[in-house]
C-alpha cells in the first residue's frame, strides 16, 4: 500500500517586501490608497477623503464610507491576498496594494478605523513596517471616535515618508484620474485644505450613448474638442474609466490614431468599462480578455461615423522636399548613433508580439490599432523586444500642438515629425530641425536617464553630425579640386 504524502503552500512573508516597489511614482501610490477608499463608498452617501502631505508624513482620512471594525480590519485589511472584494465590482481585487502603497511610501504608519453606529474607534500602528521578516500581530485599542455617530471612517497615517509628494501635483492627477466621480458629486476631496476640482475638459459638440456589450449597459460620452481650448497635456481619444477611475486614455477602439489621421485629434469622449477587468497595477484593462473584446468590437462600430468624418478633414500632405529631408536625416542618424555607440537606441524592426497577443491587434495606453490590415501606427510596448537595426524618420501632418510622435508602424520604429508644428513651418522642416525633433524624439523613450542625461545625448548627436557634414563638404572639395587639374 503506497504511503500518503501530504505537501502544502507556503509564503515567505518577506515576498511582502517586493510589493512596496510596485508603484511608479508617490502619486500612484496615493492613489492606490484612495481607490481603496472608494471602495469603501456607501450608496446615495457623499464620500469624503481629505489628504494631508508633508515632507515626512502623509495622512489620509475617508469619511462617510463604510469604516473598519475588529472583524474587518483582520480580515479584509490585514490579509494579503486574499481580499474579499474578489469578484465583486470593485477597483481592488487582490489584496495587497493598499498594504503595499504604504510600505513604498513610508516606514511606519498608524491605522484608526470605525463602521458607521459604533461608538469608538480602533487603532493600531507599526514603527517599522518595512522589517518584514516576519508576518506582523498587532493590538487594538479603544480610542474616541473623530466623525459623528453615525458616520464610518479610516484614518491613515504614514510616518517617515521618504518618496517626494507634490501636493499640486498630485492635485491634478486626482483631479484628472477621479474627475466623473467629482463631477456627479459622489466624491468630496482636498489635498492640505484645498479642494480637489473635477479636471475641465471643453468641446464642440457632444454625444452620450448607452450600449450594450460584454454583459452589461456601457454609457459615456463622445465628441469633438475645442481647438483653441486644448492644453499642451491633451490627449485625444476616449479617457476610459473603471467605476469613475481613469485607467487609459487617448483610446480610439480600433480606429486610426491622430498620429495617423490628423483630424482624429479632435476625437474626444468618455467611457466606464466597469466590466473589463484591470491588470494588477491598474495602469490598463486586461486587453486579452473576452470582456476588452467585445467592448472594442461594439465601440469601433459606434465610432464609425464620426471617425469617417474626422478622416475625411486630413490635411494636405507635406512638400516632397520636407519628405525627402526626412529620408536624409534617418540616413544621418543612424550614422550618427553608430558613432557614438548608441545603436539601441533607435532599435529597427519591432519583434514579434507574445502568443497571448498574437492572432489579434494589441494596445497599450494611447495606442491604435484596426481590425482589419494593414497593420496601423502604434506606441511602442515598452516590454517589447527589438531586433536590430535603425527605425525610419518620415513627416506628416499632425495637431499643431504635437511636435512629433514614436510608433510602431508595420513593425518598424517610425519617428513621426508634424508638418503643422509652428517650429515646423518656421524652420520650412530644414535638415537640423528634422534631426534635432528626431533625436529628441529617440532619447525620449529610453529608461532612467535624467533631463541632464537627456539634454547631453541629444546635442551629443547633434555635434557629430556638424561634424560628420562637415568632413562631409571638405572630402567633396578636395575631390573637386583633384579634378580641376584632369579637366584642363
Amino acid at each position: 500500500m503506497a504511503q500518503r504524502v501530504t505537501v502544502r503552500e507556503r509564503i515567505d512573508p518577506a515576498i511582502t517586501a517586493s510589493l512596496f516597489a510596485n508603484y511608479r511614482s508617490s502619486a500612484d501610490a496615493v492613489m492606490e490608497l484612495v481607490d481603496n477608499a472608494i471602495d469603501s463608498r456607501i450608496k446615495g452617501r457623499l464620500l469624503e477623503i481629505l489628504l494631508q502631505a508633508h515632507s515626512s508624513y502623509l495622512v489620509i482620512e475617508t469619511r462617510g464610507g463604510e469604516g473598519m471594525g475588529p472583524v474587518e480590519l483582520e480580515r479584509r485589511y490585514l490579509r494579503w491576498g486574499a481580499s474579499p472584494k474578489r469578484g465583486r465590482n470593485l477597483l481592488g481585487q487582490y489584496g495587497q496594494g493598499g498594504k503595499a502603497a504604504i510600505g513604498h511610501l513610508g516606514k511606519s504608519f498608524t491605522v484608526e478605523a470605525s463602521r458607521p453606529g459604533d461608538e469608538t474607534a480602533w487603532r493600531f500602528a507599526d514603527a517599522d513596517y518595512r522589517d518584514r521578516s516576519k508576518l506582523k500581530t498587532y493590538e487594538l485599542k479603544v480610542v474616541i471616535k473623530r466623525v459623528q455617530l453615525e458616520e464610518g471612517y479610516v484614518r491613515i497615517r504614514i510616518d517617515g515618508v521618504d518618496k517626494r509628494v507634490d501636493p499640486r501635483r498630485l492635485r491634478a492627477r486626482l483631479s484628472d484620474t477621479y474627475r466623473p466621480l467629482i463631477v456627479r458629486a459622489e466624491l468630496k476631496m482636498s489635498i492640505n485644505g484645498a479642494r480637489v476640482e473635477a479636471l475641465p475638459i471643453n468641446f464642440q459638440e457632444e454625444h452620450r450613448f448607452a450600449v450594450r456589450a460584454a454583459g452589461t449597459t456601457l454609457r459615456g460620452w463622445y465628441g469633438l474638442a475645442e481647438p483653441e481650448s486644448r492644453g499642451v497635456d491633451y490627449v485625444p481619444g476616449l479617457r476610459c474609466y473603471k467605476l469613475g477611475r481613469l485607467i487609459a486614455g487617448g483610446e480610439f477602439f480600433g480606429h486610426p490614431n491622430a498620429v495617423q489621421v490628423s483630424g482624429m485629434a479632435r476625437l474626444v469622449g468618455e467611457i466606464d468599462l466597469a466590466p473589463v477587468p484591470l491588470t494588477m497595477n491598474k495602469s490598463d484593462f486586461a486587453r486579452d480578455g473576452a470582456e476588452w473584446t467585445a467592448v472594442e468590437q461594439r465601440m469601433h462600430a459606434l465610432l464609425a461615423p464620426i471617425a469617417k468624418r474626422l478622416a475625411e478633414d486630413e490635411l494636405a500632405p507635406p512638400p516632397a522636399s520636407a519628405l525627402k529631408t526626412a529620408e536624409q536625416v534617418r540616413r544621418l542618424l543612424s550614422q550618427v548613433l553608430r558613432l557614438a555607440e548608441r545603436e539601441e537606441a533607435f532599435p529597427g524592426l519591432a519583434a514579434a508580439r507574445t502568443q497571448a497577443q498574437a492572432g489579434r491587434p494589441s494596445t497599450g495606453r494611447r495606442v491604435a490599432h484596426l481590425v482589419s490590415p494593414p497593420t496601423p501606427p502604434r506606441l511602442p510596448n515598452a516590454d517589447e523586444q527589438k531586433r536590430r537595426g535603425f527605425g525610419q524618420v518620415i513627416v506628416r501632418p499632425l495637431d499643431p500642438a504635437i511636435r512629433s510622435q514614436t510608433v510602431i508602424e508595420r513593425e518598424v520604429t517610425t519617428v513621426v515629425i508634424n508638418s503643422r508644428h509652428p517650429l515646423f513651418l518656421k524652420r520650412g522642416g530644414d535638415i537640423w530641425y528634422q534631426l534635432e525633433t528626431a533625436a529628441r524624439e529617440v532619447f525620449k523613450s529610453l529608461e532612467g536617464a535624467s533631463v541632464g542625461e537627456y539634454e547631453r545625448r541629444v546635442n551629443e548627436v547633434i555635434l557629430l553630425a556638424f561634424r560628420l557634414r562637415a568632413r562631409r563638404r571638405e572630402a567633396r572639395s578636395r575631390s573637386s579640386a583633384a579634378q580641376l587639374p584632369l579637366m584642363s
